[in-house]
């Protein structure tokens, strides 16, 4: 610190004058650079994020009419990805699995009549999944059933 003033006595009231200049000069300069210009962007950025999202809820609620009068279909992905969760829900083995054009064609091993029905229940009602073509052949065990073909789209 000493250094310093000794080197400002040492200077003509010209150049202190100067020097004094500079320094708030770059005060400034260092206070817009590193306080202000960072603080003005994150409030203009800020500005646009809200505005954005303002106008994506217009746009959503626009939408939900549209949304609201369509088709209850499943929640995405394709009729063998359904069948294949599914059935793993209910139990039920996938003997065949074959896919054709917009159908899906199944063989099943035996499974309990009840179950097939809830599970075809489940894919019509939550999944979109339309029953095509079933074929139902009897066992020697009641209740259980043996589906030779199903079709599903």
């Amino acid at each position: 610190m000493k250094a310093v003033l000794l080197w400002w006595n040492s200077l003509q009231r010209r150049e202190q004058q100067l020097v004094s200049m500079l320094g708030v000069v770059g005060g400034i300069g260092l206070f817009y650079a590193l306080i202000w210009a960072p603080l003005h962007q994150t409030r203009e950025s800020q500005q646009l994020a809200a505005t954005t999202a303002s106008e994506q809820l217009v746009w959503l609620k626009g939408k939900l009419p549209q949304l609201a009068a369509a088709p209850a279909t499943g929640a995405g992905g394709s009729l063998n990805d359904k069948v294949s969760q599914t059935s793993w829900q209910f139990q039920i083995n996938v003997s065949r699995m074959q896919p054709k054009d917009e159908q899906l064609d199944l063989m099943l091993e035996d499974v309990a009549f009840e179950q097939l029905l809830r599970w075809l229940q489940l894919l019509q009602g939550e999944h979109g999944v339309q029953l095509v073509q079933l074929e139902v052949t009897d066992t020697d065990v009641p209740g259980v059933v043996r589906v030779r073909r199903l079709v599903l789209e």
